[in-house]
C-alpha cells in the first residue's frame, strides 16, 4: 500500500512566492523528498499551490544525498551570493520558527598559494558582498591552527562566515513546516512523467507492486538525484551518479572540534578532499574525498570505495596528524549526481514538466533558493524569482553544457 504521512493545516508565513488564487488552484507534485525536492514542495505550499511530495524510500533514510548530519556552508567560491544570501536567511528563519539549532558557523579554510587567481577572484567578490574574507599565509595558518600540517607555499582564504548545516535536522524541519502548510509526503515509486495535453501523469507504485495508480497533475517537479535520469530521458546523457565515501577519524588530541573554533577544511580544488570539525559524532572529524566510483544508485559497490578510503586516510596521515589514520571510526557514504560542467540543471523541460537534478556535491547550502527557482518555474511565475538567481547559469541546453536536450 501506499504510505501518506498525516497532515495538519497551517498557516503561511515568510512566502518566498506571493500566494494567489491561481496558485491555489494548481496541483503540483514534487518527486524527491530529499532537501531539494522539500525546498521545492515548502516554496510551492507558502504560495498556496496544493503540493504533494512523493519520496520512493521510507523518511528518513540513508539512499540518496541527503542524509547524514552535516554539510558545509561557505560562501567563498560562487560567482554571486545573491542565493547564498537568501538561503542562509532563510536557514536561519527555519531555525528560529523550530526548536533546534540548524545552523554553526565555524570559519572555513581554503587552501592554495598567495596570489592564486581562484582565490583572488572568489575572495574579491565575497569582500564585494559585504562578507568579511581573508589571506592566511602558510605561519598565520599554523599559529591560528597548530594540529595542521601544509607543505609551506600553501596559505589559505579564510572565510569566517562558513559554518555546518546539520543535515537531518534541516531536512526534518522543512519537511515538518510543509506539512503544517497542508502539504502532503507519499511514499511510492514514481515510475513514469508523462506530459499531457493538459498538465502531467506521473505513475505511482508502491514497492511491492500491488498497486499502480495513473495520477494527474497540473505540473511535476522532479527532484530525484541519482534517479532523475530514469525519469527524465533528456537528461540521461548529462547525469552520472558518483558514489562517494564519507569517512569518520578519531580525534586524539581533543583539538579538533567545533567547541575549540576548528574550522571547515576546503581542500577540494587541489587534492579533492575537504573536512569538517567534530560535532555530529563526539571526538569524529569528518573527512571525505570529493568524487567516487560512478555507481549504479539501486546497486551499489561498497568494495569500489576502497581506494578512495586509502586516499582519504593518506590525506589525514599526513595533514591532520593530531587524527587517528589507522583506519576510519566510522564509515558512511552518498550519492553525488554529477553534471558535465559541475553546475545544477534548474528548468522546466516541457509543459508542466520542471526539473531540478545534478547538483554535483554541492547542493545543499543553496537548497533554499533552488527550491524558489523550482517553485517558480512550476507555477509559471519565475519572474517573481530574484534576478540574482540568474536562471540562464542553469538551464538545460546552456552552451556549457555542450549538449542540448535534442541530443
Amino acid at each position: 500500500m501506499f504510505q501518506k504521512d498525516a497532515f495538519a493545516p497551517g498557516a503561511m508565513t515568510n512566502r518566498p512566492i506571493e500566494s494567489t488564487s491561481a496558485s491555489a488552484a494548481r496541483e503540483v507534485c514534487v518527486v524527491g523528498a530529499g532537501i531539494i525536492g522539500s525546498w521545492t514542495a515548502l516554496h510551492l505550499a507558502e504560495a498556496g499551490a496544493r503540493t504533494t511530495l512523493v519520496e520512493q524510500f521510507p523518511l528518513p533514510h540513508t539512499r540518496g544525498s541527503s542524509h547524514g548530519q552535516s554539510r558545509a556552508f561557505r560562501f567563498l567560491g560562487d560567482d554571486e551570493l545573491d542565493r547564498l544570501e537568501y538561503s542562509l536567511e532563510r536557514w536561519q528563519t527555519l531555525e528560529r520558527e523550530g526548536s533546534e539549532p540548524l545552523f554553526v558557523r565555524t570559519g572555513l579554510l581554503n587552501f592554495g598559494r598567495e596570489g592564486d587567481p581562484y582565490l583572488d577572484r572568489y575572495m574579491a567578490i565575497v569582500r564585494d558582498g559585504g562578507r568579511p574574507c581573508a589571506w592566511l599565509d602558510h605561519a598565520a595558518v599554523a599559529e591560528r591552527f597548530p594540529t595542521l600540517r601544509y607543505p609551506e607555499e600553501w596559505g589559505a582564504a579564510w572565510d569566517p562566515n562558513g559554518g555546518i548545516l546539520f543535515a537531518h535536522r534541516c531536512v526534518h524541519a522543512v519537511q515538518r513546516r510543509f506539512r503544517e502548510l497542508g502539504g502532503r509526503v507519499v511514499t511510492a515509486r514514481v515510475t513514469s512523467v508523462e506530459p499531457r495535453a493538459a498538465g502531467v501523469r506521473i505513475e505511482l507504485r508502491s514497492h511491492d507492486d500491488t498497486e499502480v495508480r495513473p495520477t494527474d497533475f497540473d505540473a511535476v517537479v522532479v527532484c530525484a538525484g541519482p534517479w532523475s535520469g530514469r525519469l527524465v530521458p533528456d537528461l540521461a546523457s548529462l547525469l552520472r551518479t558518483v558514489h562517494t565515501p564519507v569517512t569518520y577519524w578519531r580525534d586524539t588530541t581533543g583539538a579538533h572540534d567545533v567547541a575549540h573554533g576548528f574550522p571547515i577544511l576546503f581542500n577540494a580544488r587541489l587534492t579533492d578532499m575537504y573536512g569538517l570539525p567534530a560535532c555530529e559524532y563526539p571526538g569524529l572529524v569528518k573527512v571525505l574525498f570529493h568524487g567516487g566510483p560512478d555507481a549504479d544508485p539501486d546497486a551499489p559497490d561498497p568494495d569500489a570505495l576502497a581506494p578512495y578510503v586509502a586516499r582519504v586516510r593518506a590525506y589525514v596521515a599526513e595533514h591532520l596528524p593530531g587524527l587517528d589514520a589507522g583506519r576510519p571510526a566510522i564509515q558512511e557514504s552518498c550519492f553525488y549526481t554529477m553534471t558535465p560542467d559541475g553546475m545544477p540543471i534548474i528548468d522546466r523541460l516541457a509543459s508542466g514538466v520542471v526539473v531540478g537534478a545534478g547538483f554535483s556535491g554541492s547542493g545543499f547550502k543553496h537548497s533554499p533558493a533552488t527550491g524558489r527557482m523550482l517553485a517558480g518555474l512550476a507555477l509559471g511565475r519565475e519572474e517573481g524569482v530574484p534576478s540574482g538567481f540568474a536562471f540562464h547559469r542553469y538551464a538545460l541546453k546552456r552552451g556549457a553544457l555542450r549538449i542540448d536536450a535534442d541530443g
